[in-house]
């Protein structure tokens, strides 16, 4: 009969982990921030994908429709000599786009007029040095993503009070809805990386819901407690759900010494050690253990460890 053979591995450096991919929803409520004031044909709907201060969003009968950042609706022509919030918007616009060097107030003066028409001029507009009702619609922020209403459709005859835009509102939302073996796999506080577009957000799994269908839904926040995008929630479609793949970290990747886990022995009394090549037992700490590699703590790397040898098993 052949005797067993000792077999000696080497102590490494490197880590253990285990991460699984799992579709992330994204949801947030939309709602309508302006109706349509321009009667005529759908012209023109650029891609939107974000929308920047000064950004068409459609146009009817070749007049552009732009957004600019304002909490006050638009609600009449503005012209040399108006004043009001409505204007002080306008001015915002313009300074931010180059056309009005920064100034205070909200009146519609001559300086205005001229960087309204230079505004007009460079979009291949007439120069009227007037901004019609219905040119401009205010947003909350900008850059953010709008969805158009459905009536605003390439070739469209509209007559002027059509849902024109939504956007976003309320908090966004980024969850895993998982069947229950597949949320069993994942710790509380679990480490996830949400990649979308060149960006990755860092978030942690937050709370545990079931919803009607039986499915668990876990809530994903950012890594100081509020949503994942943080500040880059605005690159996220105006869809009121989109999915995107993310990496959930189930086991912690942890770095440090590395032995095949078949190294690692345990004693009567529940300590763990492994055998040195010479025969010595050295008590170890495992820190982490995946895939059949564990990390350890009490030995360096490079250090020969038994995997099997003549005793066979477990000391007693």
């Amino acid at each position: 009969m052949t005797e067993p053979t000792d077999i000696v591995a080497t102590a490494g450096t490197g880590s253990v982990g285990r991460s699984l991919t799992f579709s992330v929803t994204i949801t947030r409520p939309l709602g309508a921030v302006a109706s349509n004031q321009l009667s005529g044909v759908v012209t023109a709907t650029p891609p939107l994908e974000q929308v920047a201060v000064g950004g068409e969003m459609y146009a009817v009968a070749g007049v552009p429709v732009r957004a600019v950042v304002g909490a006050t609706p638009f609600y009449r022509d503005l012209v040399r000599g108006a004043s009001g919030a409505d204007v002080r918007q306008l001015k915002d616009a313009l300074e931010v786009l180059g056309y009005l060097p920064p100034s205070g107030g909200d009146v519609f003066t001559a300086t205005v007029e001229r960087a309204v028409k230079s505004w007009q001029t460079s979009a291949k507009q007439t120069a009227t040095g007037v901004v019609r009702l219905g040119e401009l619609v205010a947003l909350p922020s900008l850059p953010t993503a709008v969805q158009l209403g459905d009536d605003i459709a390439l070739g469209m005859m509209l007559t002027g009070g059509e849902t024109a835009v939504t956007v976003p509102v309320g908090d966004i939302r980024f969850s895993l809805i998982l069947t229950p073996d597949q949320a069993a796999a994942i710790p509380e506080g679990a480490a996830v990386v949400v990649p979308f577009d060149d960006h990755s957000w860092n978030a942690v799994v937050a709370q545990k819901t079931t919803d009607d269908n039986n499915h668990v839904v876990l809530d994903l926040v950012a890594l100081d407690g509020g949503p994942v995008c943080g500040a880059e929630c605005g690159l996220v479609p105006s869809a009121e759900s989109t999915s995107v793949l993310a990496t959930v970290q189930v086991v912690p990747q942890v770095e440090g010494t590395t032995v095949p886990v078949s190294a690692v022995r345990t004693g009567v009394d529940g300590s763990t050690y492994v055998r040195l090549a010479g025969g010595e037992s050295v008590p170890v700490t495992v820190r982490a253990s995946s895939g059949g590699v564990a990390v350890v703590d009490g030995i360096e790397a490079g250090t020969g460890v038994l995997v099997s040898d003549r005793r066979g098993g477990e000391d007693a």
